[in-house]
């Protein structure tokens, strides 16, 4: 089965992960690194999750046996447990409750996948195999990230800086849309640099633009009113 990619803010969310081994271990860390306050309930934790929550401050270990009830008002929730049977009551629970639920077991009661990351700061590329084929994805992974530029991350985070004042200066859509491909291409070739100059360079030829399309459009209007006015004088003679 293929699942939608649906891409979530989770900075500051409050998600549960039931369950202290490896695999809980490796989900908290994925949910702590994107922001997320990770509450992780098991009666033990293994040794790295100890070690992962020790230099984490978004994830909080609680030693005791999960209840059902651990995932109410959870932006989302991980069964991790080695009990089955819990985990389908926990995964039941959340599906009820529209608490999107990730099951450690690959099993069709959870509602969503973790996918496998290529990631540089805000660039994130999520690769799912639907669960098939582990495999497949890892191998995924690794072609992505070699094909990623190493400064991406980098870039995106200019042009992200300069999106409002960009919207101020240009305010027609589709000029503003050309000048951030431009800007963008800029700082492929610039790998990641995008200099005030070249931002400058840029506006000032959005803006020129923008005032001969007006002037055009200015001159056609004008020139559409002569014809219709010369076609009634015709008409009158």
């Amino acid at each position: 089965m293929a699942y939608f990619p649906l891409f979530i803010q989770l900075d500051g969310a409050a998600c549960l992960v039931a369950g202290g081994g490896r695999v809980a271990c490796r989900k908290s860390r994925v949910l702590a690194e994107f922001g997320a306050k990770v509450l992780v309930v098991a009666p033990e934790f293994c040794e790295e999750l100890r070690r992962l929550a020790e230099g984490n401050g978004n994830i909080c270990l609680i030693s005791r046996q999960a209840v059902i009830q651990d995932a109410r008002g959870m932006t989302l929730a991980v069964c991790a447990t080695d009990d089955a049977g819990f985990n389908e009551e926990l995964a039941a629970y959340c599906r009820k409750h529209r608490i999107p639920v990730n099951t450690a077991d690959g099993s069709e009661s959870g509602t969503f996948y973790f996918s496998s990351i290529v990631r540089q700061e805000d660039v994130v590329i999520g690769i799912s195999t639907g669960g098939s084929s582990p495999a497949a994805a890892k191998y995924l992974r690794g072609y992505l990230e070699g094909l990623m530029p190493p400064f991406m991350g980098k870039l995106v985070r200019r042009l992200g800086s300069l999106r409002e004042r960009i919207k101020d200066v240009v305010k027609d859509s589709q000029l503003r849309e050309q000048l951030f491909t431009q800007l963008f291409y800029d700082g492929l070739v610039g790998e990641g640099e995008l200099p005030e100059e070249i931002l400058e360079k840029k506006l000032a030829l959005s803006q020129n633009r923008k005032s001969l399309a007006e002037s055009e459009g200015k001159q056609t209007a004008e020139g559409s009113c002569e014809q219709r006015t010369i076609k009634k004088e015709n008409r009158v003679e």
